[in-house]
């Protein structure tokens, strides 16, 4: 009696288990088959992994089986590369965190978040000259403070006069980009500058340029990966691809830092020294999608430069925030 009731029990949990079986090879089969673009077109700038991604040729290698090209299209800074991803140019690019708030509260909304870089650590910061009295904030007060408008440099210069006390008119704005503000920070027409890696590890190192407050002791801040709405949403796994074989490059590099310095010094002209200084405080790692802390800092981006009125409109980051699977 055992033994049958035993078989009947063996029998009904094998049917059991062919149903089961069937019911997930036909959801399986009914899946559709991950899209691929022909060309995929990425937007980088000097000095970051993209460039070292592009020159390993590992993505290309990666998505040769799909029958995608990919195509690299160089720029100078942020801005440019959002106006080209709303125009269709280019299909991937990475931005820091002020460009995306102003294409969602500007002319490119369609834009999205589809991956993020580590928080600015000590690689960004408001410098001030050698020879400088000040030691905080309140020490420029009615000052000229360089700034490359709409740079993540800006947020960072609005949350370290916030965190001393102050306000935007407390200081001047001398709105410069690069080549500008080191110019002008060297003739002593603005008080201090605010200054990413590797041109801060530069003046440091060549005109003993200080750190009056670094990216480490403000709010995070962070860069993003961005792509168009649709091409985000029609070829997500070409996206998944990207990011991954990006934070892989980032691992290689973070261990492999004098390597990493050489090839910088050849891409960029910079010289050795200085990329090795800047990669000692690199914020290293490539992750998606974003997490609820990272949504809530890039939102609080958003709701500095709106209630600085700096933006025309109020915008939820978490909108145009996409799950990369």
């Amino acid at each position: 009696m055992f033994i049958l009731t035993f078989k009947r029990a063996l029998g009904v949990l094998l049917a059991l288990t062919l149903c089961l079986f069937a019911v997930f090879s036909a959801a399986h089969a009914a899946s559709p088959a991950a899209s691929y673009p022909k060309e995929f077109r990425i937007g980088y700038q000097k000095g970051n992994s993209l460039v070292i991604l592009k020159a390993s040729g590992e993505l290309e290698k990666a998505l040769a089986p799909n029958g995608v090209t990919v195509k690299w299209f160089e720029f100078p800074f942020g801005p440019p590369m959002v106006e080209a991803l709303n125009a269709g140019d280019i299909d991937l690019g990475f931005v820091g965190s002020t460009p995306p708030v102003f294409a969602q509260a500007g002319g490119a909304p369609e834009i999205r978040y589809v991956g993020y870089a580590a928080a600015y650590k000590d690689n960004y910061a408001v410098v001030v000259p050698k020879e400088s009295t000040a030691r905080r904030m309140k020490d420029l007060q009615g000052k000229k403070i360089a700034v490359a408008k709409g740079s993540a440099g800006q947020y960072l210069l609005l949350k370290a006069l916030e965190q001393d006390g102050m306000k935007p008119d407390d200081i001047v704005f001398a709105y410069l980009q690069y080549s500008e503000a080191r110019s002008a920070f060297e003739r002593g027409d603005v008080a201090a500058w605010v200054v990413p890696d590797p041109r801060l590890a530069d003046i440091e190192q060549n005109i003993g340029a200080r750190p009056l407050v670094t990216a480490s002791k403000l709010t995070p801040q962070y860069s993003f990966y961005v792509a168009p709405a649709k091409f985000a949403a029609s070829y997500p796994a070409i996206l998944r691809i990207t990011l991954d074989k990006l934070n892989d490059t980032e691992q290689y590099a973070k261990e492999h830092a004098d390597e990493t310095a050489r090839f910088l010094e050849k891409d960029t002209r910079v010289p050795l020294k200085i990329w090795q200084l800047a990669l000692t405080r690199q914020a290293w790692g490539v992750a998606y999608p974003l997490p609820p802390n990272i949504v809530e800092a890039q939102q609080e981006v958003a709701n500095t430069f709106f209630r600085y009125k700096l933006i025309p409109k109020a915008v939820q980051v978490k909108d145009a925030s996409v799950s990369v699977k």
